[in-house]
C-alpha cells in the first residue's frame, strides 16, 4: 500500500519535487496599491479572486506530480508530502500578512482536489470555521483566519470552479446557521485561470462545483488555511511553511485530514 512507501519511493514518484529541502523561494512583491484593491473587494464582498499570481513554471511541477499520484491511485492530498505545494503558499506571504499581520501561521488543515470524471464534485456548501472570524468594523476590522485556494488548472463552471455566497454590497453578512437554508441563487461562481489565488474569511460559505460532460480539462487545486497568531490557535499544531514538518510528520498530518474531513468530502463519506 502507498501508505507504507518510504521517502525515496515518494521521491521517485515525483522526481521534479523535493522533500525536506531548504525553502529558498521569495515572496511575491505585491505593491501596496494592488493589496489595497484586493483588500477593498475582500472587505466589501467577502472574498478575492486574483488572476494568475503564480506562474506556470512553479505550478506545472506540482500539477504534474498530482497527475503521477492519480496514475498510482494515490489520493491527491498526498501532494503535501512534497515541499513545492507549501512553497507556492510561501510566495503569498505578503498577501497573508496584509490580512493577518506579521505574526501568522499555517493551520493544520489542508486538502487537494483532482476532479476528472463527469459527476465528480467539490465539497458541498460549508464554512471553514463555524465561529466568527472577523472582529470589529471598517478600518478597525481584524481578521482571525483566512483560507486560500489555488487552482493548478483553469477552472470554470463546467469543471467545478469555486462558488461563494458573497457579502451584500454594504458589507453585511447574513447570519445563516444551516447550509440547507442558504440562498444559493445569490451564489457567485469564481472561474479562475491556473495559478490564480482565491481567498475568504473562514466564516464565509463556499463550495466546489460539479464536473460536467462539457469540461475541457480536469480541475486540480490546493487549499491551505492561515491564522493570526494573536488569537488562540484554532487547531494545533500550527505550522511555519518556511520550516516544514519532517517527512514522517507530514505523513501523519495528511492521515489526520481524512478523519477530519470525512463528514464533508463526497468521496470520503462514501468510504472510498
Amino acid at each position: 500500500m502507498f501508505e507504507q512507501m518510504n521517502q525515496e519511493e515518494w521521491q521517485t514518484l515525483a522526481p521534479r519535487l523535493t522533500i525536506g529541502a531548504p525553502c529558498e523561494v521569495t515572496e511575491l512583491p505585491l505593491s501596496d496599491e494592488m493589496l489595497g484593491e484586493i483588500s477593498g473587494h475582500f472587505w466589501q464582498k467577502g472574498y478575492f479572486n486574483i488572476p494568475s499570481l503564480l506562474n506556470e513554471t512553479e505550478t506545472a511541477p506540482v500539477r504534474d506530480a498530482m497527475y503521477a499520484l492519480d496514475a498510482a491511485d494515490i489520493p491527491p492530498v498526498y501532494i503535501f508530502l512534497y515541499d513545492q505545494p507549501w512553497w507556492l503558499f510561501v510566495r503569498l506571504n505578503r498577501l497573508v500578512q496584509h490580512f493577518l499581520g506579521e505574526k501568522f501561521a499555517v493551520l493544520p488543515n489542508l486538502w487537494a482536489w483532482h476532479l476528472k470524471a463527469e459527476g465528480a464534485r467539490g465539497w458541498p456548501p460549508h464554512r471553514d470555521c463555524d465561529a466568527d472570524t472577523v472582529f470589529g468594523e471598517g478600518a478597525d476590522a481584524v481578521l482571525m483566519s483566512l483560507s486560500l485556494w489555488v487552482p493548478l488548472t483553469d477552472t470554470d463552471e463546467a469543471n467545478g470552479c469555486m462558488y461563494v455566497l458573497p457579502k451584500s454590497g454594504d458589507g453585511e453578512v447574513e447570519v445563516v446557521l444551516l447550509p440547507d437554508k442558504l440562498d444559493l441563487l445569490s451564489a457567485r461562481a469564481l472561474p479562475a485561470r491556473a495559478g490564480s489565488v482565491l481567498g475568504w474569511p473562514q466564516d464565509l460559505y463556499h463550495w466546489g462545483g460539479r464536473y460536467s460532460a462539457t469540461a475541457q480539462n480536469p480541475r486540480l487545486s490546493l487549499s491551505l488555511e492561515f491564522q493570526n497568531c494573536s488569537f488562540h490557535p484554532l487547531a494545533e499544531p500550527l505550522i511555519n511553511a518556511a520550516q516544514l514538518p519532517s517527512f514522517e510528520e507530514r505523513l501523519a498530518l495528511i492521515g489526520s485530514q481524512f478523519r477530519k474531513y470525512r463528514h464533508i468530502d463526497p468521496v470520503l463519506s462514501e468510504g472510498k
